[in-house]
């Protein structure tokens, strides 16, 4: 068998790893100017720049931005990781914020207008370059992920077949997960529920009951599948359903972080943090992690998430919030250095946690 590329080396040397663009060309050309890399993605020190994931979906230029880091991977060194964002295309699984690549979503996606869309001739040779994507890159000093450093997930990620690519692997965990899981007590209860509110959960107005059989799904949805979990995260039950990405829900992100005790740094995107939470932190992830945004976490104080939530500033432009006044923001962590470096060109020292 050969050598699967899903899991790959970092180089040596100084990294800027950026969290996730979600289509905010323009502001990520603000910060790579701050970082002082040129418009080809090299640095006159010699540093590296690494994105997180999520490059795409929600944003006015998701075919810009893509296009850039795709060059920019090719010709001068810059690396990535696979998001959710770009294993939802690869998987040719229409979600929220996705239209500027699948026509199909065009009139769900009203909210995000305007944006660019993909020509249709460019698409394949998208999807190509995608799949040269790893879900991992690490070295002794650092583990890069775009949402769960698990280690189950990642040794089952070192065994699969590299003749399969992800976006097969993906389907295939998801579309054996009924074979998985249909003699559970709780299957019965979830077929039923499909059929009664299956066609009703993208309804934002539904406010549907807990659903004891989703729930159990969702949750085996990602257990049995370890590229979801490693792109999306664990996740747990939750006392309340919530409507996120076009779809009512039954399961949240889990804190992963809390029961991992290696000492290598992890770095991850993905959860829509706030630079300055303890005020406006009222979302569904509240709470998972520490208010201070420039704080690390987790039992050994040692993983960081650098996703400031930039895919959210379609919402500042329905409300002509102009960005400097935005609470959502595109940013990178230095390392070894542990700065944080903001679209804005602000520089913040990365901090401890200490539990209260």
């Amino acid at each position: 068998m050969k050598h699967n590329h899903f899991i790959q080396n970092l180089p040596s040397g100084a990294l800027d790893i950026v969290g996730d663009v979600h289509g905010e060309w323009a502001v990520l050309q603000q910060l790579l100017q701050h970082l002082g890399y040129d418009e080809r993605g090299e640095h006159p020190q010699g540093r590296r720049l690494v994105f997180i994931g999520d490059i795409v979906d929600r944003g006015p230029d998701s075919p810009a931005a893509l296009a850039w880091v795709l060059r920019a991977r090719e010709q001068h060194g810059v690396l990535s990781v696979l998001g959710n964002h770009e294993v939802n295309i690869l998987a040719g699984d229409p979600k929220d914020g996705s239209a500027w690549f699948f026509d199909s979503r065009i009139p769900q996606d009203t909210q995000y207008l305007p944006y660019q869309r993909l020509d249709a001739d460019d698409r394949s040779e998208v999807l190509h370059d995608l799949q040269t994507w790893p879900l991992v890159l690490q070295r002794d000093d650092l583990r890069l992920v775009h949402a769960a450093w698990l280690p189950e997930a990642i040794n089952t990620i070192h065994a699969l077949d590299p003749e399969r690519d992800i976006a097969q692997w993906y389907n295939y965990f998801d579309k054996h997960v009924h074979d998985l899981v249909h003699d559970k007590p709780w299957y019965p209860q979830y077929q039923q529920e499909f059929k009664q509110y299956d066609a009703l959960l993208g309804n934002a107005d539904l406010n549907p009951p807990m659903l004891a059989g989703h729930t159990e799904f969702e949750l085996n949805r990602w257990r049995q599948n370890p590229v979801r979990a490693l792109v999306s995260g664990s996740e747990e039950p939750v006392s309340t359903p919530f409507y996120a990405g076009a779809r009512w829900r039954f399961t949240g992100r889990a804190a992963w972080w809390e029961q991992y005790h290696d000492d290598v740094p992890v770095v991850m995107g993905h959860y829509w943090r706030l630079w300055k939470s303890h005020s406006e932190a009222k979302h569904r992830h509240a709470g998972l992690m520490p208010e201070d945004g420039s704080a690390w976490f987790g039992a050994k104080n040692n993983v960081f998430c650098i996703d400031f939530s930039v895919g959210a500033r379609w919402r500042d432009r329905q409300q002509n919030i102009a960005p400097a006044q935005s609470k959502f923001h595109l940013a990178a962590l230095r390392w070894p250095e542990r700065t944080i470096v903001m679209d804005n060109g602000a520089q913040y020292a990365s901090t401890a946690f200490e539990a209260a």
